[in-house]
């Protein structure tokens, strides 16, 4: 009886959940209005916004925070655009009223356009946006959920706009490379270690701004992280504080010197840098298998120099790298093992991973065999 009883409940308070639960009802669609604008053509150098507007938020048959962002396409719709002639815009809203960015559309014509220097931009010549918004759960961990508008069309004139990279700050001190305590574009390979991108992080394309990091083995002493504005006058990094104890770090902004970093005990170190909000976290390494000291190190068919000779190196420099051509390139360790992924000009490479499309150029190459990440910086 008393087995019967609690079954009932069960049942009872499974019955109950299904008829107070809100059923997700997917929605075929909603519906974009024509921009207020019509067909006025929009100068993107000369204003700041474009306002967009839904008829109503899609129905997702019970109320719930919803999130909006733009597509674009210079086809004339997006059902005959293929996956890379679509660009997505960055700037995300919880409105039906979308107020889209318009540096953020003028970098999409330069991507979808194919321009990549001042010269290919015709600034007198309207250059036809199709638009649609696209909704999803405010929380949802995938697009499975999204659900996208009517499409409209657009007219803009662009300009000329080029897409920033991450912002890669410097380590420089006692304890880094083997010039110690340099301070210039020039030194970094020899005398300063860059920080590099950290996987699952995005960069602003107009600031560089985002979280960055340094995996490497610190031996005892002092040193500090240079902001690239703080190249040459040392007037602008992160200083103070001790890596070892991860606190007591402060953002120099042009001010006084609040001293040097400290590392108090050697060993293997995880260095995390918010660049917007100049936050440094520090915490001791502890990788899940052991980490292998490579001998050498090569991109392609260019070796690349260690760039700390003084203890364990995990760093590597190529100065000149040069690519008449467009051409898929691999990092070589002594050993045999390779390190790819298809990114450029950053990325985080992995162990056999794919070849780096590389284009061409002549770069400075940085790479780390930790943590995989690598950067090319184009020699102007």
């Amino acid at each position: 009886m008393a087995s019967l009883l609690m079954g009932l409940v069960a049942l009872s308070s499974c019955e109950s959940d299904r008829d107070d639960n809100p059923t997700l009802i997917m929605p075929n669609g909603f519906t974009l209005l024509a921009p207020e604008f019509g067909e006025n053509v929009i100068d993107l150098e000369n204003s700041s916004s474009i306002q967009f507007k839904a008829q109503a938020a899609p129905n997702y048959s019970f109320p719930t925070e919803t999130s909006y962002w733009m597509e674009m396409t210079l086809a004339d719709n997006f059902e005959d655009a293929a996956e890379d002639e679509i660009f997505t815009l960055d700037t995300k809203g919880n409105s039906i009223t979308y107020d889209c960015v318009t540096t953020e559309m003028d970098l999409g014509v330069m991507k979808l356009k194919g321009w990549s220097t001042p010269e290919d931009v015709d600034k007198t010549t309207p250059v036809p946006v199709t638009v649609r918004m696209v909704a999803n759960l405010s929380h949802a961990e995938s697009m499975a959920t999204a659900v996208r508008s009517n499409a409209q069309k657009i007219y803009v004139y662009p300009y000329y706009l080029k897409e920033s990279l991450p912002q890669f700050w410097y380590l420089t001190g006692a304890n880094i490379a083997t010039n110690h305590w340099k301070n210039s574009l020039d030194d970094v390979g020899t005398g300063m270690v860059p920080m590099y991108v950290k996987k699952g992080e995005t960069y602003n394309k107009f600031t560089g701004d985002g979280t960055i990091e340094y995996v490497g083995y610190f031996l005892s002493g002092e040193f500090k992280i240079i902001a690239p504005k703080g190249l040459e006058n040392w007037n602008f990094g992160i200083c103070g504080g001790n890596i070892t104890d991860g606190g007591g770090f402060q953002y120099r902004d042009g001010g006084d010197d609040p001293g040097n970093i400290g590392c108090s005990e050697s060993g293997f170190y995880r260095l995390t840098l918010n660049t917007a909000e100049h936050e440094l976290k520090a915490e001791k390494y502890e990788p899940d298998e052991p980490i292998v000291a490579y001998a050498s190190m090569s991109i392609g068919e260019t070796a690349m120099d260690p760039v700390s000779a003084e203890h364990e190196n995990h760093d590597w420099y190529a100065a000149n790298v040069t690519v008449s051509a467009n051409t898929a390139m691999n990092f070589k360790a002594g050993d045999g093992t390779t390190w790819g992924t298809e990114a450029f000009p950053y990325g985080i490479s992995t162990v056999g991973g794919a070849a780096i499309k590389v284009t061409p150029g002549t770069y400075k190459v940085f790479f780390n065999d930790i943590t995989g990440a690598y950067h090319f910086v184009e020699v102007e």
